[in-house]
């Protein structure tokens, strides 16, 4: 498409034939309609485009995934993100690939298949496994400080011991106070390397988080709590499908964790407060008021049921998940005060959740 097009039609498809990340059009039973040029060449079809292909044929390895995506589209506008793929391309290299699937409507607003955007992040994965060599290198070195310490305090010990067997007293009361102001730095070496444990703690933790920052660690920090308290009530992965770890979660609770994550700050910047980092654990919690706390629980409300209803959920009194009904999809004033709690109680332990990734929140 070296010209100028025409109509709208041509507009469209000359701007997504421009596009650095991959774009598919697919019908509903997995056929690419249409691909984008970025994406043809990574497969080899400069001169005979990807057309009235099947998913299958670009990726034999995970296309039913993506196909299950399209099934489960239920309402326009609602994105869904698939997980990260190894991909080798006509190069011969390996490309690391981050789909997002959109569903596609027909004139009636009925879904008719999907859009997938498919992004080459191979550089930025590089970076992070390079960053994480970096730390491993780091977390080394300061190792080598640990040990150091033991080093010069064991000699040290010696030494003070044996000066305790010199008869010029004087001379014994300059060597224990030399030895006094050694071993208080070492002690501050040791209290260093004590505090950069839980850093490093929290880091080795949730370092592959990747391009998602912050939102993503808060978001993890979430399921975490979540799993403790469902602990706690008796579920198990066998009762209650999300009682597993992050990485093992469907993509699409992942998703619903990191939106929920980033309802924080626009929840916080209600009350003129934001999140900053913490420099530890002595530092006293936020507390919220009483009517900040009611604030906020009625906010998050209204975005879990907006996310709810998007994905095709409603309200019956009986709840039942495969069916996608829920008891709490009504307005914040019609739920039971018991219903209520669970909101305002997930507010009130916000703090305590981000403390445990070295995070608070500040008022501004």
């Amino acid at each position: 498409m070296d010209n100028p097009p025409a109509n709208l039609q041509e507009t469209l498809l000359f701007a997504l034939d421009g596009l650095a990340e991959w774009v598919l059009v697919l019908e509903p039973d997995g056929t690419v309609a249409w691909s984008n040029r970025i994406f043809n060449e990574f497969m080899g079809y400069e001169d005979v485009p990807g057309y009235r292909r099947h998913l299958r044929q670009f990726f034999p390895a995970f296309s039913d995934e993506l196909l299950s995506e399209i099934h489960d589209f239920t309402a326009p506008g609602l994105y869904h993100s698939t997980a990260t793929k190894t991909l080798t391309g006509k190069d011969g290299m390996n490309h690391v690939i981050r789909f997002t699937m959109v569903p596609r409507c027909d004139k009636n607003g009925n879904i008719a298949g999907a859009l997938v955007y498919g992004l080459d992040i191979t550089e930025l994965v590089e970076m992070e496994q390079f960053k994480r060599d970096a730390y491993a290198q780091i977390e080394k070195n300061i190792e080598q400080f640990a040990i150091l310490g033991d080093h010069l305090r064991n000699p040290l010990t010696a030494i003070i011991g044996l000066s305790d067997l010199l008869e010029d007293q004087k001379t014994a009361g300059k060597i224990h106070t030399l030895a006094t102001e050694i071993d208080d730095i070492i002690t501050r070496i040791d209290k260093g390397w004590i505090e950069s444990e839980k850093v490093r703690t929290i880091i080795r933790k949730y370092y592959d988080i990747g391009a998602t920052g912050t939102r993503e660690l808060v978001a993890r920090a979430i399921h975490e709590h979540y799993l403790e308290n469902e602990g706690k009530a008796g579920q198990t992965p066998e009762t209650n499908s999300s009682m597993v770890p992050w990485n093992e979660l469907p993509n699409r609770l992942k998703d619903s964790n990191i939106r929920q994550a980033e309802n924080i700050w626009k929840m916080l910047h209600r009350i003129h407060c934001t999140i900053a980092l913490s420099s530890g654990d002595k530092e006293p919690l936020f507390a919220f008021s009483d009517n900040e706390v009611e604030l906020l629980a009625e906010m998050e409300h209204e975005r879990w049921i907006d996310e709810r209803v998007k994905k095709g959920w409603v309200y019956v009194g009986n709840r039942d998940d495969m069916q996608k009904i829920h008891d709490c999809i009504l307005p914040w004033a019609n739920l039971s005060d018991a219903q209520r709690m669970k909101d305002r109680n997930a507010v009130r332990a916000l703090p305590a959740i981000l403390a445990k990734v070295y995070l608070k929140i500040v008022r501004v």
